[in-house]
């Protein structure tokens, strides 16, 4: 994956070990009785999180959590927080739920609570709607070209899975979708649903193709360890915004594209 994803995630990592003894965890009836929702935002995670014109935090979390505050009728009051600061807000009681691509793993699931999946990280490519590909190993080619940044994990995957395909590195994310759209590059290899942002301003469209043995990584909100209340309504609402389409048209309207990997809806949880 990018190195905006992993970067981000070996430092929420490393910040369980030094996390401070948790604070008390606001119930649901503390919640609703203070008529305040306390929710982490990361504003340096676009599509998740940025800054507008105005200054103003906005993007896919700062929607789904107005919405999760409007069906519980409370207020919410967002804070700033960064990667490795995830963790530790929840655990000392200064969020009552965190966003920012908040994966669950065995390790974080020792100190904190996840919701139901809000949306997925996984490989996949990114090519021309008009060209011939139609699956992952129809990329492993010595005829075709992929657009990769240099330094991220996608680079692995590949070496490991297309080792015949030509690769040109670029610096950043929008030299690699520019390329690709101008055509000197066949695809791109990456968790391609972050690169919306940069290809919805190209005329050309594009189709994504899948990885059928793709490690697919589901990122939640989080809160506070045992706060049962809580975390039963979280994820009935969760689940009512997944099968009313909120969840998908919101995706849609940060992300420029639908979820690669969608996420298996279930009433069982």
């Amino acid at each position: 994956m990018g190195a905006f994803t992993w970067i981000g995630r070996l430092a929420g990592l490393a910040c369980l070990l030094a996390a401070p003894v948790a604070a008390e965890a606001h119930s649901l009836d503390q919640i609703v009785s203070a008529k305040t929702l306390v929710v982490g935002i990361n504003p340096n995670l676009p599509p998740l999180g940025s800054f507008d014109a105005q200054n103003k935090i906005q993007g896919f979390d700062v929607d789904i959590a107005n919405k999760l505050g409007a069906m519980l009728g409370v207020t919410v009051q967002f804070v700033q927080v960064n990667s490795a600061d995830r963790v530790p807000y929840l655990v000392t009681g200064k969020a009552d739920l965190m966003m920012g691509a908040l994966t669950r793993t065995p390790a974080r699931a020792q100190v904190i609570d996840f919701s139901l999946p809000i949306q997925t990280e996984a490989i996949s490519a990114l090519v021309k709607d008009a060209s011939s590909y139609k699956t992952m190993e129809d990329l492993n080619s010595s005829s075709v070209k992929l657009a990769e940044v240099r330094g991220t994990t996608p680079l692995d995957y590949v070496k490991q899975n297309l080792p015949n395909a030509q690769v040109t590195l670029y610096d950043n994310y929008p030299d690699a979708v520019r390329a690709f759209e101008q055509g000197r590059d066949n695809a791109i290899v990456d968790v391609v649903d972050y690169l919306g942002a940069y290809t919805k301003q190209y005329p050309a469209k594009t189709r994504v193709l899948t990885d059928k043995n793709a490690e697919v990584d589901y990122d939640c909100i989080g809160l506070a360890f045992g706060n049962a209340t809580l975390k039963s309504w979280l994820n009935v609402a969760i689940y009512e915004i997944e099968t009313d389409g909120f969840l998908n048209d919101t995706y849609k309207k940060w992300f420029g594209m639908a979820p690669a990997y969608p996420i298996p809806v279930s009433p069982y949880f």
